[in-house]
């Protein structure tokens, strides 16, 4: 964890931070109540405590309207995977199909769609439902493109995660993620280093966690970013780290 530097808040703002993270002692947390994330609901905790330095926002604008979720289509332009706030996730394929070069062809669309329905239709049978499903196979030039709809996060990594250079996914709610993960090296949409508590501010954010070398979507505005990762648009970013965890915090 950075060190934080020396002023009268030191000692509070280590407890707030070790709180979250999970790591104080027993004796400390028969004392302290739990602390609460800035614009947290009260109803989810028994107290509120005030966090050092951050400025909490009043008002929090809710992006989980039809109107929002449509503002953030699947248009993919690269191999990767888009998820939405409520843990849908697509993957999508793009692969060179150009038989130009030869004789006789290569490659067949029809081959290629027997052989996926084949793999889909084996998953599901082991799995007792539809949980995969083939969204759309098509060649646009000399590009196929592969995009296949999970049920869950789950589904994903065991039918194609390794096939995508991922090694660990997760999508939480802010509180989840800092109770689960320690988070940090974060920079906001500019490159800015940013804390943890000031990119947790806004009540409705999700946090999805990665490891492995991938391009993602997501269907709202990217706010933080580890700053290992490359922004690539207004919802999207490039991972290319499967060593450690890379965090992606949106609304």
């Amino acid at each position: 964890m950075r060190s934080l530097k020396k002023s009268i808040l030191f000692a509070a703002a280590i407890l707030l931070l070790s709180l979250l993270l999970g790591a104080c002692s027993d004796d400390v947390k028969e004392t302290t109540p739990s602390p609460t994330l800035p614009n947290q609901n009260p109803s989810s905790q028994p107290s509120q405590t005030t966090v050092p330095g951050v400025t909490e926002t009043t008002t929090v604008a809710e992006t989980t309207t039809a109107e929002a979720l449509a503002s953030y289509p699947f248009a993919p332009e690269t191999t990767g995977i888009y998820l939405t706030r409520d843990g849908e996730i697509q993957s999508a394929e793009l692969a060179d199909f150009d038989n130009s070069g030869f004789s006789a062809p290569r490659y067949s669309l029809a081959e290629l769609r027997i052989f996926v329905e084949k793999r889909i239709a084996a998953y599901n049978e082991a799995k007792g439902s539809q949980a995969i499903q083939m969204v759309d196979l098509s060649l646009k030039d000399t590009i196929a493109q592969l995009i296949l709809s999970y049920a869950s996060i789950e589904d994903f990594m065991a039918f194609q995660g390794e096939d995508f250079g991922i090694r660990h996914l997760d999508l939480l709610t802010r509180e989840n993620a800092v109770r689960n993960y320690d988070i940090g090296n974060l920079v906001d949409t500019e490159g800015n280093r940013t804390e943890i508590l000031k990119a947790l501010q806004a009540r409705d954010a999700k946090v999805l966690v990665i490891s492995g070398k991938t391009h993602v979507t997501v269907n709202g505005n990217i706010s933080y970013l580890s700053a290992n990762m490359i922004l690539t648009g207004r919802n999207s970013a490039r991972c290319d780290s499967d060593q450690d965890y890379s965090f992606i915090i949106f609304r």
